[in-house]
Order: structure tokens, then sequence, then C-alpha cells
């Protein structure tokens, strides 16, 4: 892979965007997914490309925020 490995994607709550998120009901009813920290269960989850796309985006929100 070189000198930089390809990052995993990273799957998010479309929520409140907790990495937390993990399969809900074994997939019996559709793939829906529940977040751990919220307790949200959705069919959607947003990808970013990578930990620091993540993190950049929160900082971006936070700061809209105030």
């Amino acid at each position: 892979m070189g000198e930089h490995e390809t990052e995993k994607i990273i799957e998010v709550c479309s929520n409140c965007f907790s990495p937390r998120i993990s399969p809900y009901m074994g997939y019996e009813t559709g793939k829906r997914f529940i977040c751990q920290d919220c307790k949200h269960i959705s069919v959607v989850t947003i990808e970013f490309p990578s930990i620091e796309a993540l993190v950049s985006f929160l900082k971006d929100k936070r700061d809209s925020e105030n």
C-alpha cells in the first residue's frame, strides 16, 4: 500500500455524529443502526473518508453553533 495506507471509512450516527453505531435487531427488520450514545435508530449513517475529516467537520459544526 505504499507510504500512506488507505484509511477506513468512518460511519457515524446521523443524529449526534457519534461513531459508536451498531446493527440494530440483527438486520432482521432491514438495514438499521442504533447509536450507542443517543440511542437513535436509523437506516442512514453519515460516512467520512477519515477520522481527520470527521474531527474537522465537528470543529466546524461547533464553531458555527457558537
